[in-house]
């Protein structure tokens, strides 16, 4: 499999196809892992790819 290439999912074996399980439960706490606090830029969406300048 080159770079560019993603890895084939087997959508048959999706219990609920269709359904967006994948979100955290309503009320859940927040992840460990994702310390919001060392933002630099916190509210600014700068996660993006930039656009390429021709």
């Amino acid at each position: 499999m080159s770079d560019n290439e993603r890895p084939e999912i087997d959508l048959s074996r999706d219990p609920d196809p269709g359904v967006p399980n994948h979100a955290r439960p309503e009320g859940a706490g927040v992840d460990p892992l994702i310390d919001l606090s060392r933002d630099p830029n916190p509210g600014v969406p700068n996660h993006a790819k930039p656009d390429d300048e021709d």
